[in-house]
Parts: C-alpha cells; sequence; structure tokens
C-alpha cells in the first residue's frame, strides 16, 4: 500500500512530464484504433462491393467455361437449375446470366468486353445495378435491343444516352454475330477496371443471336452471410456434382489475398505506432530515473530493496496508463463513431482509390477483438518500456 501511494506522489512531482506520457499514451491508443478501423473499413468496402457487384458469393458454370469463356460450355437444364440453388435458406437471391466475350464498338473506336445477358429482375435482386446507374433508366420491356454501358465506356466510345453502340461476338458455331443496341442507362461504381469491361443486356435479346436460346452459362447466389459460405458451398457441390461451383475467394483469389494480408499489414502498422510510444516512454521514464538517483540511492539505504524500487517505477508506469488510456479510447470511439455516419472522403483521389477497386468514401469499422488486442499492446508496450 506505500509503495500505491509513493508511485501516486511521484508521478505528479513533475506534472508536465507526467501529463505528457499520459498524453503520448492515449494518442498512441487513439491512433491504433482508429487505423486498424479505418483499414477494416476500406478492406470490408472492398469484399463487400467485389460480393454485390462483380463476382457474388458463389457461382456455379460448366467446367470447361472458365478456362476460355466458349459459349458453347452451357449450364445443362440452366434455368431448372438455378430454381434448385434458391431453395437453401442460406440464399439471398440467384440469378442466370448469359456471358459473352465480345466488342462494344461506335464511329469513335471500339473496346473488348464481357457481353453480360441478364434477366433484370434477378440481377437487380444480386447487384442493384440499377442502383449504380447515374444517367437514363433500368432496363424496360419494350421489345428493342436495350444496351447499359458504364460511364467510361461512354466517354471511351464517345457515345451518349439513347445513342447505338454495336456489340460483336462469337456465335455457337463460331461465326461472328453482331447487333445494334441502344443505350437505355450509364451506371458507374467503384471499380474502374470492372466498369470498362463489363456492359449489361436482356439475355432474351442475346441468346438467339448467340445460337444458344434458352440456355445459360453462369449462375450467381448471393448469400444471406458470408458466415455460411463454406456451408452453403458444399452443399451445391453434394448437389451439382457435374458443376464447377467456386465461392467469391476461389473465384478472386486475389480480394482473399488483400483480405488476409490487411490484417497482418495493419499490426505492422501498429508496431510502428507502438515502437515511437516506446521510445517516448523509455526516454521520459530514463530521465526521470536519473533526476532521482539521490532519492533512489536514500531509499536503498534506507533498506528498500531493488526489486521494491522497481515496482514503485512500474506502478508509476501503471498509474500513467490509467490516466491516458481512458482518454486515448474515449477519442478513438468518439471519431470512430462520427466517421461511421458521415465517412472519410477521398473524393480527390477518387480515380486512384477507383482503379484498384476502392470506394472514395471510407467508413471506419473496428470489431471487439481487435480492439481488446490493441489495448493489450499498448499496456503491454508501456510496461516492457519502462
Amino acid at each position: 500500500m506505500m509503495l500505491i501511494k509513493i508511485a501516486w506522489r511521484n508521478i505528479w512531482r513533475s506534472k508536465k512530464r507526467s501529463i505528457i506520457l499520459a498524453v503520448a499514451i492515449s494518442l498512441g491508443l487513439w491512433t491504433g484504433i482508429f487505423l486498424i478501423a479505418f483499414y477494416n473499413g476500406m478492406i470490408e468496402q472492398r469484399v463487400d462491393s467485389a460480393i454485390r457487384t462483380e463476382i457474388s458469393h458463389i457461382q456455379l458454370h460448366h467446367p470447361e467455361f472458365k478456362k476460355d469463356h466458349d459459349i458453347k460450355f452451357t449450364i445443362s437444364d440452366g434455368y431448372e437449375t438455378l430454381q434448385k440453388c434458391q431453395s437453401p435458406n442460406q440464399v439471398h437471391s440467384a440469378s442466370a446470366r448469359l456471358i459473352l466475350q465480345g466488342m462494344v464498338s461506335s464511329s469513335a473506336g471500339s473496346h473488348g468486353v464481357f457481353i453480360n445477358g441478364i434477366i433484370p429482375k434477378q440481377e437487380n435482386l444480386l447487384t442493384r445495378l440499377e442502383d449504380k446507374l447515374i444517367t437514363g433508366n433500368y432496363f424496360s420491356n419494350d421489345g428493342t435491343n436495350e444496351i447499359i454501358l458504364s460511364q467510361k465506356l461512354v466517354h471511351k466510345l464517345k457515345l451518349n444516352l439513347h445513342k447505338k453502340a454495336i456489340i460483336t461476338f462469337q456465335d455457337h458455331q463460331g461465326n461472328l454475330a453482331s447487333a445494334a443496341f441502344r443505350i437505355k442507362g450509364i451506371f458507374k461504381t467503384n471499380n474502374s477496371p470492372y466498369d470498362e469491361t463489363n456492359v449489361f443486356v436482356q439475355i432474351n435479346d442475346i441468346d438467339s443471336l448467340a445460337g444458344v436460346k434458352g440456355e445459360i452459362n453462369e449462375i450467381a447466389l448471393l448469400l444471406h452471410s458470408n458466415e455460411t459460405l463454406n456451408e452453403t458451398a458444399n452443399q451445391l457441390k453434394q448437389k451439382f456434382k457435374h458443376l464447377e461451383i467456386k465461392n467469391w475467394m476461389e473465384i478472386a483469389p486475389e480480394i482473399g489475398f488483400t483480405v488476409s494480408a490487411g490484417s497482418q499489414m495493419v499490426y505492422i502498422y501498429m508496431g510502428i505506432i507502438l515502437l515511437a510510444l516506446a521510445f517516448g516512454i523509455i526516454n521520459t521514464m530514463m530521465m526521470s530515473v536519473l533526476e532521482r538517483t539521490r532519492e533512489i540511492g536514500m531509499l536503498l539505504s534506507l533498506g528498500m530493496n531493488k526489486m521494491r524500487i522497481f515496482a514503485m517505477i512500474l506502478l508509476e508506469t501503471f498509474f500513467l496508463i490509467l490516466a491516458g488510456c481512458p482518454v486515448g479510447i474515449l477519442l478513438a470511439f468518439v471519431s470512430i463513431g462520427i466517421t461511421q455516419q458521415t465517412g472519410i472522403d477521398f473524393s480527390h483521389f477518387s480515380e486512384v482509390y477507383s482503379s484498384f477497386g476502392y470506394s472514395s468514401v471510407i467508413y471506419p469499422s473496428l470489431k471487439s477483438d481487435q480492439f481488446i488486442t490493441i489495448l493489450l499492446m499498448v499496456i503491454f508496450t508501456a510496461i516492457i518500456s519502462s
């Protein structure tokens, strides 16, 4: 009890130094928590965008289709398979697609794309394509050939809304087929490479041209939760053994790598922050000890052993941690709470962010286990440094 009283009094003998150290601890904790929350938000948004816009949770194909996207490798009994895929409770929505490799062209030039033949209602439930339109309208059923292009492609091909674009592709027999489609809407996502390489038409307008009337070559599934991903994929593999079934991490391994590498990188950044914090604590406590050599010598001469003196210095650091941590935690939760509502706007760098598939507005996100890990890391660093 006496050591606690002495340690408490000692930290207030030099108020300025103690306040500076407490502020350093609180800033280190705040920075660490906010950094991880920011990085979490960025990664979560990238994964969510990829799943909801580009690849969905699970895709089903003919085993040979993905090798070169040959149109002849369709899913046998495709629409019947689609209905069966919707039966698991884990599936939120499912969509059938006919995907062709081809060209979209205008008088200004041409560009290689994936032509996505879709069922508008199903696709909108899956990818919310209609919400991504920046001008124009979603597909109608007026019987005319309609196409939805990205803002990137429209600018590149010097097209406008309601103008005609020509799409060209190989049909089932290997012959070139082409048709004019009127631009119904223009969309924009957070992923520029995706925008430049994908166009959307109604499946009924393209399947007969391709010579595969009533057939599909991709089924995409969106689940209620990513937690049931492996379970649902395994169920489907048992049910449709003749098809290739892949989850989003298998379809886009680079995104899975980003998630795993990101969790490691954020702790590396945290380590750098803690290293700077450790040097600050070491310098401050070293100054504190060197200034008190006579006092420590007197305590030793009065019979206090070295371990008790060591414990006293540790207690001083512990009290400073108690002073700094609550402030750091409060600052972190307030700043995260505010930015979760408003987002952190990097619109000035939107082109750079979208080229990698990231949103230019980041909403931080923090998990409880990460918060506890950071708190323990800060406390451990402070005690070891002292």
